[in-house]
């Protein structure tokens, strides 16, 4: 087959999806597939002479079905339908998961919560109720929202839930120069490991049934924040951190940590 035949099933099989996902895994007559697509006895007719001219769907008898290629070329259109709609959800995370390997429809099931006008600090409520769930905490972040600067996080840390976090050298500067007598002795307790990085894409937090990810304004406030408890997203949040956390240094090397 043309390339140019290949592209009018594509084109034939997204506009029709509807059509494909109906007969998904069984047969319908003209008449059920009418009311299950709910468009008019004309309509119907030449949907099916559409699809069943590209090969995606045969008549058996008195019904219609997917063909063993209609059945290949559904899957696909579902899809891309779900990656869709999870990038529509994502939004914000977009430009940096897409510096990543994750295949975006892993989220399209995620809990995405985002900013609203009056309510800036959706994303972190978000964050933190994962957190008291938690007994421990690893990932890495680009701004400050993390140890030792959201007063529950710091409280939760010196109550023994154990947290590495990696964070960008100006965050280290920060949180060490505004609370270094804290930051010591949690990590002196063994509860605590920060290490630093030079480049960070988002943010990442592996809890202990869930992953998020995070987006943040051009404030330094979370904008957006995707949380899920998919084995694969988990599978792939522990080996980016691991691939990154491999790169850091710890923060003992910093000039300013004098454990």
């Amino acid at each position: 087959m043309s390339d140019s035949g290949n592209s009018e099933i594509v084109v034939t099989a997204v506009k029709r999806a509807d059509t494909l996902h109906a007969l998904a895994g069984r047969s319908l007559t003209r008449s059920e597939l009418q009311d299950e697509i709910d468009v008019s006895r004309t309509t119907t007719h030449r949907i099916v002479r559409e699809l069943a001219d590209k090969t995606l769907i045969r008549r058996v008898g008195g019904t219609y079905e997917l063909t063993p290629l209609g059945r290949i070329v559904a899957r696909e259109v579902e899809h891309l339908q779900d990656t869709v709609t999870a990038a529509e959800k994502l939004g914000a995370l977009l430009p940096s998961l897409d510096r990543t390997d994750i295949d975006v429809e892993l989220l399209a099931d995620a809990t995405i919560t985002v900013q609203e006008a009056g309510d800036p600090y959706r994303p972190v409520r978000r964050f933190i109720s994962l957190l008291r769930d938690s007994g421990t905490l690893r990932g890495f972040d680009t701004t400050t929202i993390a140890p030792m600067y959201v007063d529950e996080i710091r409280d939760s840390i010196l109550d023994g839930m154990r947290t590495e976090i990696i964070y960008l050298p100006p965050v280290i500067d920060q949180i060490l120069d505004d609370h270094h007598d804290a930051t010591e002795a949690a990590i002196e307790s063994g509860q605590l490991d920060l290490f630093i990085y030079d480049e960070l894409p988002f943010g990442l937090a592996i809890f202990d049934d869930r992953v998020g990810v995070g987006g943040y304004d051009e404030t330094g406030v979370l904008r957006v924040f995707a949380d899920t408890d998919s084995p694969q997203v988990r599978s792939w949040a522990e080996s980016l951190y691991e691939e990154y956390h491999d790169k850091a240094t710890s923060i003992r090397e910093h000039d300013n940590w004098a454990g």
